[in-house]
């Protein structure tokens, strides 16, 4: 065995404490990866096994679902893994100063010195990274089949809405490449980790090292302003200050992973209110049951004109959705259906006809000064009840006078049209125009329906009887979901069968049956889902930087033995020097929640801006997460100063003087 191979198991057998933490850091490192490719080997097992190897049709779009969280959680995991296992190794080196001054003494080279550091990582990763291993496959194997509950609710879900149900399922897989490219990725954070603290000690010349310099010493005179701290903490806090500025590779460590944990906090807590809001404004407040038909339509471009023309491949006429709308309310429940023609115009509006709320909102006029339509249809008996309410004649064309939009992450409901309106003139892909009488207005009180509740990209919208419709939906509150599923069931397939796999594509047209609140119930379990697993690694990655906490506040503490001793010997108070210790702990953590508070709120804040255009949610800081997160961090960092510093109270002044704590 090498000499400096030696020296390295031997500096581990020794610093047995150092040696625990070094193993735990690279264990939690390997975890954290292993645990990532067990999701992504497990993910991409599920996907295969339901679209066909190579993902089928859909390779591209599923190879980035599982390849881009597997990646961004890798280079994060990364990230951490270096802070924390470098600032383990730095401290081991600078630990064994002396001996490598005394080594280059006798011949020792830099190569040496540099080889000594790099053997001491690997010794560690013989154990670290085996039983990072295990420990992952274990976090792994939990996290893949807590996922796998959710992804069965999901399918379950699926299975109650889609008349022709497919099946997957999430089970856990993992393969010898899964360890192979998980032992690789964490043998590399190590060795790279190791690498940087091995290069700086050995660029220490002899005598440096033997007279105790730290690699991160630095050896010019720093000008420090340091009338803050002396104001607010008093002389103390000045000396912790000037400590921490001449020493910033030896607090780096620390610094960094508090404020990547008050980030992390900060991030997970702005991303999961977000996400909270965005299902509070998807829940619908019906519970009615709803059988929805729906035609594909085919995007095409006008030769004359040029303009972007969409033709409903399968329409369905009114004849057949009152016919569905009688033979439905033959189950015994009321039955009433909404459906629209949005493809087929759009609207050329006079200005003085809008309101000024209207005439101030976004994005109203296309290109082409024209403006979004939206043709409703309704069954016969709910169209009566219409007109009865606007109180017009029977076949009536009725202006809905409510236009509902994302106004920048708010809700914005005004009334588009004034009072007098009495036309509105349409115009379709080929410049044809059709001016369509306004016989009564609708206000949003008059629309009780479910189907006319939600957001509604289409500033125009009027009731039209006897059209033919793209989509069709029916409602009803029936006193058996189950038998009037299958009641519903039977009815759709008298008209609309479902045929093939994928009927919307290859049929033109899809039927779902389900409640209201079902599809978004799926949508909110996704969304539970992902929070469960994005708090699941956030959690084990604050953890793990906590070693490099505990590991750089003990470790700094301990080597700095002789220093405080030294103090003491010229007049300061045990409390002065305690108070000086906490001081440094204080700014440390000053110095990290400054900058992890202000990216904790800017980072989500940001992908809030791209979510706010097409959602009406709005970023709030976690206020209550940044409370307990910051007075939870304080609260460790001063309970492991307290512990350490208590450790140091009862050893004798001259002792520590002359010689080195190990």
């Amino acid at each position: 065995m090498k000499i400096t191979s030696q020296l390295a198991l031997n500096q581990i057998k020794l610093n047995k404490k150092r040696t625990i933490a070094s193993i735990l850091a690279i264990s939690l490192s390997t975890a954290l990866v292993t645990a990532v490719m067990c999701f992504a080997t497990s993910g991409n097992k599920m996907l295969t096994d339901f679209l066909g190897p190579g993902y089928g049709d859909y390779a591209g779009a599923y190879s980035v679902i599982i390849a881009v969280p597997a990646l961004l959680l890798g280079l994060l995991i990364a990230y951490m893994s270096v802070t924390v296992i470098s600032n383990i190794f730095a401290t081991s080196a600078n630990k064994r100063i002396q001996e490598f001054g005394i080594l280059k003494c006798v011949g020792g080279t830099k190569k040496q010195i540099k080889a000594s550091v790099i053997y001491e990582s690997l010794w560690l990763s013989l154990i670290g990274i085996p039983l990072g291993l295990i420990l992952g496959t274990l976090i792994g194997y939990i996290g893949v089949r807590v996922t796998g509950r959710f992804v069965s609710d999901i399918n379950d879900i699926s299975q109650s809405i889609i008349m022709r149900p497919f099946s997957f399922s999430l089970s856990f897989y993992i393969s010898v490449w899964t360890y192979l490219a998980a032992a690789v990725f964490s043998f590399l954070i190590v060795l790279s980790s190791a690498n940087k603290p091995a290069r700086a000690v050995a660029k220490l010349t002899a005598i440096q090292c033997v007279k105790g310099l730290a690699a991160s010493t630095n050896l010019h005179e720093i000008e420090v302003k340091d009338g803050w701290a002396e104001k607010i903490l008093g002389c103390e806090g000045a000396i912790a200050y000037k400590n921490i500025k001449r020493n910033k590779y030896g607090y780096k460590a620390t610094i960094r992973a508090l404020s990547l944990g008050v980030l992390l906090l900060l991030l997970t807590g702005g991303l999961s209110g977000q996400a909270k809001e965005f299902m509070d404004w998807m829940n619908p407040d019906s519970k009615e049951m709803m059988v929805d038909y729906c035609s594909i339509r085919d995007m095409q471009i006008n030769k004359n004109t040029g303009k972007e023309e969409e033709k409903i491949v399968a329409p369905i006429p009114a004849v057949t959705y009152n016919k569905i709308t009688d033979k439905l309310s033959e189950y015994g429940a009321t039955v009433y259906g909404v459906g629209s023609d949005a493809c087929t115009y759009h609207a050329l509006l006079d200005k003085d006809v809008l309101s000024e709320e209207m005439s101030q909102a976004p994005d109203i006029f296309d290109e082409n000064k024209e403006t979004k339509v939206e043709l409703v249809a309704v069954d016969e008996k709910l169209y009566k009840k219409l007109c009865d309410r606007a109180g017009v004649a029977y076949g009536s064309n009725l202006l809905i006078n409510a236009y509902e939009y994302n106004d920048n992450g708010r809700i914005k409901t005004i009334n588009p049209f004034k009072e007098d309106v009495t036309e509105i003139t349409m115009v379709n892909a080929a410049d044809e125009k059709q001016t369509i009488r306004v016989g009564g207005i609708l206000d949003q009180e008059d629309l009780k329906g479910q189907g006319f509740h939600e957001m509604n990209p289409y500033p125009v919208r009027m009731v039209v009887p006897d059209i033919d419709a793209r989509n069709f939906s029916w409602f009803c509150m029936p006193d058996d979901e189950g038998t009037y599923t299958k009641y519903a069931r039977k009815i759709m397939d008298e008209y609309y069968p479902i045929l093939t796999e994928d009927s919307y594509v290859e049929q033109g047209y899809t039927v779902r049956i389900a409640r209201v609140d079902t599809m978004v119930k799926m949508l909110n379990v996704a969304i539970v889902l992902a929070e469960i697993v994005l708090y699941g690694f956030v959690i084990l990655l604050i953890f793990m930087g906590f070693t490099s906490v505990v590991s750089t506040l003990a470790t700094n503490i301990r080597i700095r033995s002789r220093e405080f001793a030294i103090l003491k010997s010229v007049g300061m108070t045990n409390a002065s020097l305690r108070k000086m210790i906490y001081c440094e702990s204080i700014i440390c953590m000053i110095k990290a929640f400054i900058p992890g508070i202000a990216f904790g709120i800017a980072i989500p804040f940001v992908i809030n801006l791209s979510i706010r255009k097409a959602f009406p949610v709005l970023y709030s800081i976690p206020w209550g997460i940044l409370v307990v997160g910051i007075a939870a961090l304080f609260v460790i960092v001063i309970l492991i100063t307290c512990l350490e510093m208590n450790k140091l109270k009862d050893k004798s002044i001259i002792d520590e003087i002359r010689m080195d704590v190990m």
